[in-house]
């Protein structure tokens, strides 16, 4: 399916009720957010789906998404990868960042304590074991997918973690490299990949952020593991990788870092034909987007930040229309930053109609 210029889309994630998941309580023990009882959950997110894709649609965004309502956290939900332990934990191998020093964290909400009888959770830098080979048992989100497709019949995208991003929230007891690691994931990873395709996706996205937050780790061979976890997928399937600077309900204030650039140009010289970055709140310039070699950009233009105003039309207008300077008309397409899910309903439905207002005076430009 081709996609029309300046397609607008979310990142991944949209506004998720406080009726279905508690939001401090994110960082706790995968599952553990939930409201709703586990008998159910898989209802409740359902209707939380349809809801995201009745507000993308108010806003007139041009790709849906089921805005990542059935997930707690975007690689947790990825652990069910046979080959991952995640009952025994062991701390965390790899801890260095090649950006922090530019960020300005929040202070995060505490985990809710255990119910009286169990053991509590495992601090946050014990990480889940890889113990064997990793493979693919199942489809994770390939049937989300489905799911959506049957809420609408216009263009959808689903997103994956990434390769990479995902070696380094595991501690490897079993291939002995990153490197290696990586590429297992890969293979694996595009098993589900190619599921979802099957399953009706018109835009595929792996999520990437640690070739940006830990990018020495990755510079050598992170563009390799996404071609391995993007293989087989057919011509008419649009492939993205996104990067990004974290969620905004953790960090007070994101600052242009040194390492983004190299991030991009790596992203940059893998097969995926766009790079959604984030673009607002670090105010990114145009010469930037030099950076992508003529890959092209799925600009994050809306900050969101949870005390951030809505954007007007023209603000987002303005930056977008830079952005073309360097870019060119078919190679924009138009998105907020990272992590919406954190924001109301109502403020993530706004944001998105300023966007979706400024592509349409967009398009009416480059007719």
């Amino acid at each position: 399916m081709t996609l029309p210029r300046f397609a607008t889309q979310i990142v991944g994630s949209w506004s998720k009720p406080q009726w279905l998941a508690n939001h401090d309580h994110v960082y706790g023990e995968e599952g553990t957010w939930w409201r709703v009882p586990p008998e159910r959950l898989g209802e409740a997110q359902d209707d939380a789906v349809r809801l995201a894709v009745a507000d993308q649609r108010e806003a007139g965004l041009t790709v849906i998404g089921d805005g990542e309502q059935r997930r707690q956290t975007f690689s947790g939900h990825f652990y069910a990868l046979g080959g991952i332990d995640t009952g025994e934990r062991a701390a965390a191998t790899h801890t260095g960042s090649d950006v922090l020093e530019y960020l300005t964290m929040k202070k995060r909400a505490t985990p809710p304590p255990p119910p009286e009888g169990e053991a509590p959770a495992p601090p946050a830098f014990l990480q889940p074991r890889v113990v064997g080979p990793i493979t693919w048992e199942r489809p994770i989100v390939a049937g989300d997918v489905g799911f959506l497709r049957r809420l609408t019949d216009g263009p959808t995208k689903v997103t994956v973690i990434g390769p990479s991003t995902l070696a380094l929230r595991l501690v490897d007891e079993h291939y002995g490299s990153l490197q290696e690691l990586s590429f297992a994931l890969a293979d694996a990873l595009n098993r589900e990949v190619l599921a979802c395709v099957e399953a009706g996706a018109t835009l595929v996205q792996l999520d990437e952020p640690e070739v940006h937050f830990r990018y020495s780790y990755l510079a050598d061979f992170a563009a390799e593991a996404i071609d391995r976890a993007l293989r087989g997928v057919p011509e008419h399937v649009s492939t993205a990788v996104h990067v990004c600077y974290g969620y905004s309900k953790n960090i007070a204030e994101k600052r242009a870092t040194p390492v983004y650039p190299d991030a991009l140009e790596v992203l940059a010289a893998s097969s995926a034909q766009w790079v959604s970055l984030e673009y607002e709140q670090p105010q990114q310039e145009p010469e930037l987007l030099e950076h992508l070699h003529g890959t092209g950009a799925i600009l994050g233009l809306l900050n969101l930040d949870t005390d951030a105003a809505v954007e007007t039309t023209e603000h987002v207008l303005e930056r977008a229309r830079a952005a073309v300077e360097v870019v060119g008309p078919d190679k924009l397409s138009l998105a907020p930053d990272c992590g919406m899910w954190f924001l109301p309903r109502g403020t993530a439905t706004a944001k998105a109609a300023a966007l979706e207002s400024a592509a349409r005076i967009l398009r009416e430009e480059h007719a």
